[in-house]
């Protein structure tokens, strides 16, 4: 499955709601892994969304997965890989 932008990040926001069920609202800068609404455990899923979305696998050699930590940084890497897949 490929997807614009904001197809995309409204998967990665479903799947975020999955992992915390609690979780409502997230603010765009919040460290996700901090606010612990992304745990070591979802990140592994959370890559396969990535690619899925993107339909390009994710290298975590070349992949700052510090840029995965808010709600931006996703938006970010999400547009660059779509960008470049296109």
């Amino acid at each position: 499955m490929t997807a614009s932008t904001d197809t995309a990040m409204d998967t990665v926001l479903e799947f975020l709601r999955q992992c915390n069920a609690e979780v409502d609202t997230i603010d765009w800068e919040r460290d996700l892994i901090d606010a612990r609404i992304l745990d070591s455990m979802a990140f592994v899923e959370f890559l396969l969304v990535i690619e899925e979305v993107t339909g390009t696998p994710v290298d975590l050699a070349t992949t700052d997965v510090n840029t995965l930590r808010t709600l931006n940084g996703i938006s970010a890497t999400l547009t660059e890989r779509i960008t470049a897949r296109d």
